[in-house]
């Protein structure tokens, strides 16, 4: 079972290990299709368009072990990266989660609504919950 962990607010790359500044710039791509460096996405310019407002990161685990690494921007947006990769595996489209992967969907999914990241009127919310309750 997959859990949400480490809740950090990022507003700066000095936060950041070299994987997640490309994890950031591979988000503002997946947003905007832009391709723009990491100190652009989180640059503290409040005239600059580019940048990815509102930037959380989250470690997800399973068995005391992370898993995936989960960005959430621009209050209804995100993107789901193994852990210590560039591979993305999900993202968060209109506070929604989107996955290729049904079974890697289900236990995102699950761990979303268990830390309280997806909102209950998801067309996915009961799907989720319905897994959370089998994973109890």
């Amino acid at each position: 079972m997959a859990d949400f962990t480490n809740r950090r607010q990022i507003t700066s790359v000095a936060q950041l290990t070299p994987i997640q500044a490309q994890q950031i710039a591979l988000c503002g791509a997946a947003y905007d299709d832009e391709d723009l460096p990491a100190d652009r996405r989180l640059s503290s310019d409040p005239e600059d368009e580019s940048v990815l407002s509102f930037c959380e990161l989250w470690d997800v685990v399973a068995d005391q072990s992370p898993v995936y690494e989960a960005w959430f921007y621009q209050s209804d947006s995100g993107s789901i990266f193994l852990a210590g990769t560039t591979e993305m595996v999900a993202q968060i489209m209109q506070c929604g989660l989107e996955c290729d992967d049904e079974e890697r969907e289900l236990e995102l999914g699950a761990a979303m609504v268990r830390a309280g990241l997806l909102p209950s009127g998801d067309s996915e919310f009961e799907r989720f919950c319905r897994a959370t309750d089998e994973t109890l």
